[in-house]
């Protein structure tokens, strides 16, 4: 495929570490092996484990699960680059390399503690979330529907400050309007669709949406199928989400955020990475330019990126 592809969102590291399975070749949704067929390929690997349920604590599973995978990255490194900047991704892309972003879904990987940011961003995340579906000491979620606390606040300005990425996928409205007053750098849905669309509590509402263009930031369109459509879905759908952002004047501020690796339930058609060929041949062929495409496909992610990392 012609079309550089860069995701805000998957869930591969921890299912990796979990299962002890290779990135380059394993039975998952993300491989090095299917990110050949694209022009370019970046990714936002995301570290979640506060949906785990066992004995370790939620920092000591994130502790593993980074070291299982910067074992991956190191075994595989005429493959792959861990990245930190945009201009590191496009060096690898030049080089055929996949660039590869950290992110933590869920604060909880680092205690919750604004203190350990600096040593998640010296591990090289670039991206964070505060919460994932349960509500903890910085924030409500979607689900639970409270606003950021004093503790949350402190935690949102020192990931800008730092030169992370701040996702709101996940968080409740109340948090969001909370980040959005405090904001100083765009913010991003890494994995969110229009609620106006699909009235489901994890995507966001047109509001939501708009003041994330006017930050400069952007949402991923996610490829579960309950955050599409009611019932299964197709790649009808995943352009009534686009087209309903686009209406919203979000020409440049929609990406890619599928959310592999942490959902089943994907769009007939879509099971792999490799699968983005179908879906882009799907949007040209109803009309979208390859400049649009390739907006959607690769180049908004790199716009906030550069703008946001540091």
């Amino acid at each position: 495929m012609k079309y550089r592809v860069f995701d805000g969102h998957c869930d591969t590291p921890v299912e990796l570490w979990m299962r002890g399975e290779s990135l380059q070749k394993n039975a998952l949704a993300v491989s090095l092996e299917q990110a050949k067929r694209f022009g370019g390929y970046a990714q936002f690997f995301a570290f979640c484990t506060a949906w785990i349920e066992n004995d370790l604590p939620h920092t000591e599973q994130y502790r593993r699960a980074l070291d299982y995978f910067s074992v991956q990255l190191r075994g595989n490194a005429d493959a792959v680059a861990l990245c930190r900047t945009a201009e590191d991704a496009e060096q690898a892309m030049s080089e055929g390399k996949t660039a590869a972003f950290l992110a933590i879904e869920g604060a909880e990987a680092i205690g919750c503690d604004p203190g350990r940011l600096d040593e998640a961003y010296e591990q090289g995340v670039r991206m964070v979330s505060l919460v994932w579906n349960v509500e903890n000491p910085l924030t409500g979620s979607c689900v639970t529907g409270s606003g950021l606390t004093q503790k949350g606040k402190d935690f949102f300005r020192r990931a800008q400050r730092l030169g992370m990425l701040v996702d709101v996928s996940h968080l409740s409205e109340r948090g969001f309007w909370d980040m959005a007053e405090l904001a100083e750098r765009p913010i991003v849905a890494s994995h969110s669709n229009s609620a106006a669309v699909c009235p489901h509590v994890r995507n966001l509402t047109d509001e939501q949406f708009c003041a994330l263009c006017q930050l400069g930031g952007l949402s991923g369109i996610n490829l579960y199928s309950a955050f599409l459509t009611e019932g299964r879905a197709t790649f009808e759908d995943v352009r009534r989400h686009v087209d309903h952002f686009l209406e919203l004047g979000g020409d440049g501020h929609i990406a890619l955020g599928a959310d592999l690796d942490g959902c089943e339930a994907l769009p007939e058609g879509f099971s792999r990475l490799g699968d983005y060929e179908k879906l882009a041949e799907y949007l040209t062929g109803c009309g979208y330019s390859d400049g649009m495409t390739q907006k959607l496909f690769c180049d908004s992610w790199m716009k906030v990126v550069k703008a946001c990392t540091i």
